[in-house]
């Protein structure tokens, strides 16, 4: 599956390279990381996003931190969100690469059970 590291590399990176540059034309400052509730990442299409309040999405950094690039999480201060990946993952993301691409797609809540059934019933792949 495709994560934001995979895609862009580490997120300190990625920070210096493209959200600092992108937030100072705005003229705003990250603030640190917002003590609140984790995101829980989701996957579409094959990829790990995250989804913002603000109708945005952003794949997701293996580091756990979050940014939206359209808004710069206005509704927290502009302050990083915490991430979370399913406790799962791995036999998730396996679960998903016997589907075409536009059928890898999982969300918080569906259990590996119901990944792997609706595998058997579309034949191994949906």
């Amino acid at each position: 599956m495709i994560t934001a590291n995979l895609q862009y590399g580490p997120l300190e990176a990625y920070k210096l390279n493209v959200i600092l540059p992108m937030m100072a034309k705005r003229r705003l400052v990250p603030q640190g990381v917002a003590d609140v509730a984790p995101l829980k990442a989701r996957v579409n299409h094959g990829r790990w996003l995250v989804d913002c309040e603000c109708a945005g999405a952003e794949l997701a950094f293996e580091e756990g931190l979050f940014i939206c690039l359209s808004c710069f999480n206005l509704e927290h201060g502009h302050k990083y969100r915490p991430v979370i990946f399913p406790k799962h993952r791995k036999a998730i993301e396996l679960a998903l690469m016997s589907r075409p691409v536009v059928n890898r797609n999982w969300e918080p809540g569906e259990s590996l059970a119901f990944l792997k059934a609706d595998n058997e019933r579309h034949g191994g792949g949906c």
